[in-house]
């Protein structure tokens, strides 16, 4: 009967030591782990989405709105700028009015544009 228990508890030692309930374990343990980091990640999104708002939904999280803002500047300084070159050739009385106004748009346009490149130039040095 001893050879019996011998060969039994060494049964059970192989079982043990062929892994399967262990890695089915282990794969599940890590399922639930990738589905934790899922659920962290969803929830620091949401967070981030809620801290930007509405102006940092358009405009991005901090590192480059100020690059997007000067852009902006740029295309609406340059719009500003052809509707009083329309205006100005629309009313040939007032083109005086309109050219000044024109010409503080393109200088804005331009300073917009200025910063633009000075912050490039910054940014590549560091």
């Amino acid at each position: 009967m001893e050879p019996n228990r011998v060969q039994a508890k060494k049964g059970i030692i192989k079982k043990d030591q062929t892994g399967t309930p262990l890695t089915e374990k282990q794969l599940e343990a890590h399922q639930m782990e990738l589905e934790l980091t899922k659920e962290h990640n969803r929830h620091e999104k949401e967070m981030r989405t809620t801290e930007l708002g509405f102006l940092g939904w358009f405009f991005g999280d901090g590192r480059n709105t100020l690059t997007f803002v000067a852009l902006m500047a740029v295309f609406s300084g340059l719009l500003i700028f052809a509707i009083c070159l329309i205006a100005a050739y629309r009313k040939p009385t007032d083109a005086q009015f309109w050219s000044d106004a024109g010409l503080k748009a393109l200088t804005f346009a331009g300073t917009s544009l200025g910063y633009l490149f000075g912050r490039g130039a910054v940014a590549s040095k560091k």
